[in-house]
This record gives C-alpha cells, structure tokens and sequence, in this order.
C-alpha cells in the first residue's frame, strides 16, 4: 500500500510555476498512490461556488479528477485559505472533503488534519462561518477573490520560518491526540516538517507533520514496506 500526505503549496493564479511544479509532483509521486491526502492550504484562497471552478485552479483540480477517475481515493482536509469547499467540487472531482479524517492504515488508528483548529486566531474564526460563507457566495467567485487576496496579510503569514516554539506547540498537540487512542497523528499548517516517534498508552507512536512543499519540497509518506516517512521530492529528469 502506498498512501501520500502533502499541503501548504498556497497556490494562487499569479504563479503558475508554481501551479505547475504541484501537478508534476502529482503526476510523479501520486499516480500510483492507493490514497492521497491534501492536507490543507492547497490554494491561496478557494470558496466553492456551484457549477464553478476557478480557471487558474483547472489543471490541477483536473489532474486530482483523474486519479479519482481511475478509482483512486483523494481526501481534501480544509485548511485556513480554504472556506468550504461546497458540493460541485466534491461532484466534479469526486474528492472527499472535510476538516479531519480518521482511517485505519494497515492497522494503525490514523488521526489527519490540516492542524489549525487548536490555533486560529479570532479573524479566522469569524471568516469560517455560514453567515461568511452566505456572504461569498452573494458576491460571487471574481469579487471574493479579489476581497480574499486584499485580507491575505491578516490571514496568515505566508514567509513562515523555523520556530522551535511553534514547533513545540505542534507537538504537544499531537501528544494529545496520541493520548487519546491514536497510533499515528499527521498535520501541517506549521510549514516545518517534523517526524517524532514516542510511546503511549498503546503502545509506539508516531507524530509526523507534512512541512513546507513548495520551500522544502517535504511530504509524509506511507508504505506496507517502510512505515510512514517524510520525505523530500526531487522531480524526475526526463
């Protein structure tokens, strides 16, 4: 079984580059993933708006259909750049989203998320609610982004460096998770990968966090053969 763990590219439509080096790594790496796992923070800014997609989005919102297409299994964990993702894209990419997911990896009780639930800040958590999301969905996909990329200073600092502190807090947090039963937890949301083993009460643990895609090309990984591992993607020389 081979299953991928990545997030925190913050695409956005004024570097395709960078759009286009995510669609590589998942034409590289994923393809022939069993699972694959986006945790979070995949775009800039992405509401879901009924029969619509944003154009700048197509290609890589395309390649994650066709994995799905083939009967492949792709789980979409909002991150905090993420405001609902809403029904169509579900439909149309056939991609499951949500805030967390629990699974069951070869026998070890898996918790995954994007992270930022034990800290988001005040603003956040006014932009997360229905009545927001009313809000987007009035004024219509162009006049929310142009709003979005206007509030993106106050939404969160894209330049994040290494913090032990933060570091920290990730994996005090983790500890806790693991405390209440899980053999594996793995988030993202601090752009630092990390990786710690430790005991609990059933026994080994494992924490692991995806780190920084685009700065440090890091994403978690599991297989039958070697466990879950962070890794760092080095594209293929064709």
């Amino acid at each position: 079984m081979k299953i991928v763990f990545f997030g925190d590219t913050h695409l956005d439509r004024k570097n395709p580059a960078r759009i286009q080096f995510v669609e590589t790594f998942v034409r590289d790496v994923c393809a022939d993933a069993d699972m694959v796992f986006i945790l979070g923070d995949l775009f800039e800014f992405y509401h879901g708006y009924d029969g619509y997609i944003y154009p700048w989005y197509k290609g890589i919102v395309d390649a994650f259909k066709d994995m799905t297409g083939q009967g492949k299994s792709v789980y979409f964990l909002e991150g905090n750049h993420e405001f609902d993702m809403g029904p169509f894209f579900q439909f149309y990419t056939g991609i499951r989203c949500a805030k967390n997911v629990v699974i069951d990896v070869e026998g070890k009780r898996t918790f995954i998320s994007h992270g930022d639930e034990f800290a988001m800040n005040p603003l956040m958590r006014l932009l997360k609610t229905p009545f927001i999301y009313g809000v987007m969905n009035l004024f219509g996909p162009r006049l929310s982004w142009r709003i979005a990329m206007g509030l993106s200073l106050f939404i969160s600092r894209k330049k994040k460096g290494n913090s032990e502190k933060v570091m920290l807090i990730f994996r005090n947090y983790a500890g806790k998770k693991l405390g209440e039963g899980f053999d594996v937890v793995i988030l993202a949301h601090s752009h630092m990968a990390d990786r710690v083993e430790c005991n609990s009460s059933n026994g080994p643990a494992i924490y692991l966090n995806t780190g920084d895609f685009i700065r440090d090309r890091t994403y978690v990984e599991y297989m039958s053969e070697t466990g879950f591992m962070v890794k760092e993607y080095k594209p293929y020389i064709r």
